[in-house]
């Protein structure tokens, strides 16, 4: 089971998020609040396994939020769920360390792909967060990249399209702790701490295909 807590001011979407989630196996939210620093308290209490925020709200925003979680809480995944897609708030929530960035905009089938993707110790980028950090980048190539091997770049393509480990290993007829190896490999030669950067990184190298543009 995994646990939830949800930080989002906005009371019919919060409610919302609760709904989908608990209509869900396999999920529980433990914690709700409505305010940046009610969320981070509610974290340190019940120590969830993700946490899923928003990012302008009132009491801390969620990037100040995750960042404290980082040293308070670092075994918790993070997931932003935002309307924000401007250049700011995308490269400082990768660089922080988010596992995943949705825009408010994404289908409830399409919020369900991230929030399982995070929870199995995967990550998820929706396609036009992925395309501003390829457009951030000016869709540099080549650099650490090209030390990576045929497996390791077929397991971040994996993950590039929504994969979670669990996926990545039965489509590959491999063991999870085999992925789990690879991806321990990935990390290291990208110079990444999560999942979310290495496939940002992916992206920006022209490692992966790029998403298609939502215009």
């Amino acid at each position: 089971m995994t646990r939830v807590v949800i930080i989002e001011d906005h009371t019919l979407v919060r409610q919302s998020l609760i709904k989908t989630l608990e209509a869900e196996p396999g999920f529980d939210v433990v914690g709700e609040a409505g305010r940046g620093d009610e969320g981070l308290n509610l974290i340190r209490q019940h120590k969830p396994d993700l946490a899923i925020l928003d990012i302008t709200m009132p009491g801390g925003n969620g990037l100040e939020i995750a960042s404290q979680l980082r040293q308070a809480a670092p075994d918790v995944r993070f997931l932003f769920l935002t309307m924000h897609e401007d250049d700011a708030s995308i490269s400082r929530a990768i660089g922080i360390g988010a596992d995943g960035y949705v825009l408010k905009t994404a289908s409830t089938d399409e919020l369900l792909q991230a929030v399982r993707a995070v929870a199995e110790g995967g990550s998820y980028l929706s396609p036009a967060i992925a395309r501003r950090v390829i457009d951030l980048a000016g869709g540099k190539r080549g650099g650490s990249g090209s030390r990576l091997t045929e497996r390791e770049l077929e397991i971040l393509r994996l993950l590039s399209e929504g994969n979670r480990p669990a996926e990545v290993a039965g489509k590959l007829f491999v063991s999870i702790k085999t992925v789990k190896n690879h991806l321990t490999s990935i990390y290291s030669k990208l110079g990444v701490a999560t999942g979310a950067q290495a496939v940002a990184e992916a992206f920006r190298l022209g490692l992966v295909s790029s998403p298609p543009r939502s215009d």
